[in-house]
């Protein structure tokens, strides 16, 4: 039998958010020679988040935090941390190659995330940094005592509009359907705020401003068509796009683009693994992601 070929490592992760970090923090921790590569900015989305929600114990703890504690986790299993993006995955036989990195690997697991869907309606590409952000703990304090608007109906968005109402005059919720997918604790406290409110059924139709938001065009299903809503700024927070393009392009996929999993998270490609947002079917939460890098890994140990 061919003896297998010697690779820098046993296990390459690509991404370095929370699913990556457990991820490469769990293989090492199995005793396999383990690199991480940060593909982007360390922590992925949740550095923005001010209060992790999800899993249990770290409600007082904010994204940021939760990266430095995880990435000094990893440091300490002796996982080999290497900052840079990755461009391109490459399977040769039974291993994976790096070759922009100079790294190989028998196993490789993609902890690429997400990115966040913007609206595609006029005026958000020219005004995006100009009033139209998707960071309300980044960029909320530039609109104190104005007003203000969030799209969307999940936790993030309401996350982000409870942190800007205790900046902003006015919150404006604008969702497209009849009732939010937000957890009800999040529902109720905005619920409870004088200045925070609901546009039930209705889409943004352009973002309308100069040098920067002055106002957006919404179409309401229910109502009398277009009308303009005068803000300052708006936070899109209409869900994720899965970041996968580094996997083969006939890795099997679901319609939104994250990569298709058995239950040790391999993808039809053998060797290769996708946890966390970058998989079909993530379930979103921090535990979720956590969960995910501890199957993968412990999946890739059995296989090594």
């Amino acid at each position: 039998m061919p003896r297998a070929p010697r690779t820098s490592h046993q296990v390459i992760v690509i991404g370095a958010g929370v699913a990556g970090m457990a991820a490469a923090t769990e293989a090492a921790r199995c005793g396999l020679k383990t690199a991480l590569f940060d593909d982007g900015l360390l922590g992925g989305l949740i550095t923005n988040v001010g209060a992790v929600h999800g899993h249990p114990g770290l409600n007082q703890t904010t994204g940021a935090d939760l990266v430095n504690t995880m990435l000094g986790e990893a440091l300490e299993a002796e996982v080999d941390y290497q900052p840079g993006a990755v461009t391109e995955l490459v399977a040769l036989n039974d291993y994976w190659s790096l070759p922009g990195n100079g790294v190989t690997a028998r196993r490789v697991i993609l902890a690429t995330g997400a990115g966040l869907r913007t609206l595609g309606v006029p005026g958000e590409a020219q005004l995006t940094g100009r009033g139209v952000s998707q960071c309300a703990f980044c960029d909320g304090g530039l609109y104190r005592g104005k007003d203000v608007a969030v799209v969307g109906g999940g936790d993030g968005a309401f996350q982000e509009a409870l942190h800007l109402a205790q900046l902003c005059a006015n919150v404006t919720m604008i969702l497209r359907g009849r009732k939010p997918r937000a957890r009800p604790t999040f529902v109720r406290a905005a619920a409870d705020l004088g200045n925070m409110h609901f546009r039930w059924l209705t889409e943004v139709r352009e973002i309308v401003g100069d040098e920067g938001v002055d106002a957006v065009r919404l179409f309401e299903q229910d109502g009398d068509g277009e009308e303009m809503l005068p803000i300052a700024a708006i936070f899109p927070f209409i869900g994720l796009v899965p970041r996968t393009a580094l996997a083969p392009a006939h890795a099997e996929r679901d319609n939104e683009g994250g990569l298709i999993v058995d239950a040790d998270m391999q993808t039809d490609q053998p060797g290769l693994y996708a946890i966390g947002a970058a998989r079909a079917g993530h379930g979103g939460q921090v535990a979720h992601a956590i969960a995910d890098a501890k199957r993968a890994a412990q999946g890739a140990w059995r296989s090594i």
